[in-house]
């Protein structure tokens, strides 16, 4: 019988890397698409509830991935909103409330997500 060099266990196999790159990699892709389409809807929409629910959905799947920046998380997926009046004008696109009056209360919801998100997850670890 062979041994394995001693270096040999300390290597990664080239499908442990791979998980360990999509696990760092898909929150990131996660904000960028759900916050893209938060904010794409929200611009044709004056109602305010599913802008909150979406925010709300999205923190808590945010928090849940990864529970020790929640609030960074929701700092971020709130600033989706926020940006609204400068996506619009990137994409040429009008929209519904032009004053964008409470933006700043996108914040509120998300953090609430990413909150709500974070404490599972620590709950689902500790027992």
């Amino acid at each position: 019988m062979i041994a394995d060099p001693p270096f040999s266990r300390d290597v990664p196999s080239p499908a442990a890397s791979r998980r360990n790159a999509w696990s760092a990699v898909w929150p990131w892709l996660f904000w960028a698409l759900w916050g893209a389409w938060l904010a794409v809807s929200d611009l044709r929409s004056d109602d305010v509830q599913p802008a909150v629910l979406l925010l709300l959905a999205g923190g808590f799947v945010l928090g849940f991935a990864r529970p020790r920046g929640w609030w960074a998380w929701g700092i971020g997926l709130g600033l989706w909103v926020v940006a609204e009046p400068l996506i619009a004008a990137t994409l040429g696109l009008a929209m519904a409330d032009p004053v964008h009056r409470g933006a700043v209360l996108a914040f509120i919801p998300a953090l609430l997500g990413t909150a709500t998100g974070a404490a599972i997850a620590g709950m689902r670890r500790a027992g």
